[in-house]
């Protein structure tokens, strides 16, 4: 007989939230261990629930995005002016 995969309705909210921001359903009930049929029954019972957890998800996910932009930026602009000292500093030492 197998068991029955119990846990807390916030963390299956948050499993179905994963699932609806875009993985298969089958990758999440493998990452926590459960079937990816339970996982289905859930995503189909808390559907309509999760909106805001979904929302919150995305823009997290937008925020984390945009982050990683701006360090990109930044690193970029800090080689350049590491390029640039360096450059000074042996005009420097040949004067």
């Amino acid at each position: 007989m197998k068991r029955r995969f119990r846990c807390p309705v916030e963390a299956k909210k948050e499993y179905v939230v994963e699932v609806l921001s875009g993985l298969r359903t089958e990758v999440v009930a493998r990452k926590y261990g459960m079937s990816p049929k339970t996982l289905t029954t859930w995503v189909r019972q808390y559907e309509d629930e999760v909106g805001e957890l979904v929302a919150k998800k995305q823009k997290e996910t937008q925020q984390i995005q945009q982050d990683a932009a701006n360090y990109q930026e930044l690193q970029e602009k800090y080689d350049e002016a590491l390029k640039l000292l360096g450059a000074k500093e042996l005009e420097n030492q040949i004067l």
